[in-house]
């Protein structure tokens, strides 16, 4: 019961996100929380510098708190591993989570929205958020029982390479998607076809290169191009 409190407040830690500290005042809080509800006495010092600079991706910041208490509990120095983990653990889940996870719920959702838009929605949440409370959830017990050697478990299911692997069925899937549509005999024009794939195409790959609003705006630019010489 104490494990699922802790977890469900970690839903709600990234929303001390500032730009003095980035998620150090959500960090600090959760760590002494679960502290508390751990029996773990952390000298008042020790807690007050979780305040400063942290940043790692909310949903695998289970992760590093269940590594850091019990390190602490060990006698060791939590704060080389939190640093370590915190960068680590950033990059990882931004590549997964925001790069790949999202464009692959994407396309299970719109394949299956052309039967039911409600049901292809659900589809949407319900994997995305799958990957997303399964580590979210997963983390602190592991960090717990794992300590400083928590990498070794994303090692072990080689983490990695699921952005990979990932947007490899994305794109075969998407592939099935557009050939369903054309094949349905969907009023739509050959040009704004290959407009509108190319754009997808090219929004996929600038998610990956670009910050998200400067992505839409060079979209938004190039369409009224576009459509301006199409005379639409």
């Amino acid at each position: 019961m104490k494990s699922l409190i802790t977890l469900f407040k970690s839903l709600f830690y990234h929303a001390g996100l500032n730009h003095e500290n980035m998620q150090g005042t959500g960090f600090f809080y959760l760590l002494k929380d679960a502290a508390k509800r751990n029996g773990v006495e952390i000298d008042s010092a020790v807690l007050e510098n979780q305040r400063k600079y942290f940043h790692t991706h909310p949903f695998l910041v289970n992760f590093i708190l269940g590594m850091w208490l019990t390190e602490y509990k060990n006698g060791s120095d939590p704060e080389t591993f939190k640093k370590a983990y915190s960068s680590a653990f950033g990059a990882l889940g931004d590549s997964f989570f925001w790069h790949s996870l999202r464009p692959f719920s994407f396309v299970f959702a719109a394949i299956t929205g052309t039967v039911d838009p409600f049901l292809g929605i659900m589809i949407y949440l319900l994997t995305f958020n799958l990957f997303h409370f399964t580590f979210l959830f997963t983390g602190y017990s592991l960090g717990m029982e794992l300590g400083r050697d928590v990498i070794v478990w994303f090692n072990r299911i080689g983490f990695n390479k699921w952005p990979e692997h990932f947007d490899l069925v994305s794109v075969f899937f998407l592939g099935v998607f557009l050939a369903y549509i054309f094949k349905t005999g969907a009023e739509i024009s050959v040009d704004v076809f290959f407009i509108a794939a190319g754009y997808l195409a090219m929004g996929l790959i600038m998610a990956k290169k670009l910050d998200i609003t400067l992505g839409l705006m060079i979209n938004l630019i190039l369409s009224g191009i576009i459509f301006f010489q199409l005379g639409v």
